[in-house]
């Protein structure tokens, strides 16, 4: 009896190992782990001094120096880089669909959304003119008296399906509020609206 027992726990701890050794030897892509590390990060919350508006940002991120109404969190591996940024900019006095038609020409966009005093714009993404090649953006400008406000994301196209988290967050931020995205944590399905 005592050696049945002794062969039963022996092959139960030989199929653990065999299981613990298996899943550790499967290769993660860089794509895997940034989604695995979304999926479970804390989101932390940034509030500018001087113009108050709140930016939420995964805990894995990290803080860029900031300037006055400008605020930068940066994932950065050597594959891809992701980069959150809030800002401000002077509204000069221009209607939402104004405003959204005429940033949607100056920065290429292939999506446009616009609501009451927000629009949405995403596509390929300049630097200086020149294309970025494999990367895009996806902004919302937020229209508050004399400014709008700005929560955008650049993020490699590969990565496109992984950054749900990431979209919600931009879709359903307010300047100052607080809203937590309907995303169940570990939930991946691209947002409706992507282009």
């Amino acid at each position: 009896m005592r050696k049945a027992i002794f062969i039963f726990i022996a092959i139960i701890l030989v199929a653990v190992s065999v299981d613990w050794i298996d899943a550790c030897s499967e290769v993660r892509t860089d794509k895997d782990m940034f989604k695995r590390n979304l999926t479970y990060a804390e989101m932390y919350e940034y509030k500018d001094s001087t113009y108050d508006f709140v930016i939420r940002y995964p805990s894995f991120f990290s803080e860029q120096p900031n300037d006055v109404g400008h605020a930068r969190f940066c994932y950065s591996d050597q594959w891809a880089t992701v980069v959150l940024e809030g800002y401000t900019m002077s509204n000069q006095g221009k209607s939402v669909k104004e405003a959204s038609d005429s940033l949607a020409q100056c920065l290429h966009a292939t999506m446009q959304k616009q609501g009451e005093d927000y629009f949405i714009l995403s596509g390929p993404q300049y630097e200086k003119g020149s294309l970025i090649e494999g990367y895009s953006y996806y902004s919302k400008f937020i229209r508050n008296g004399k400014f709008w406000f700005v929560y955008t994301m650049v993020y490699p196209d590969r990565y496109h399906d992984v950054l749900t988290r990431l979209f919600k967050e931009i879709d359903e931020w307010q300047i100052w509020e607080r809203p937590l995205p309907k995303l169940k944590q570990g939930e991946n399905q691209t947002p409706r609206d992507s282009f």
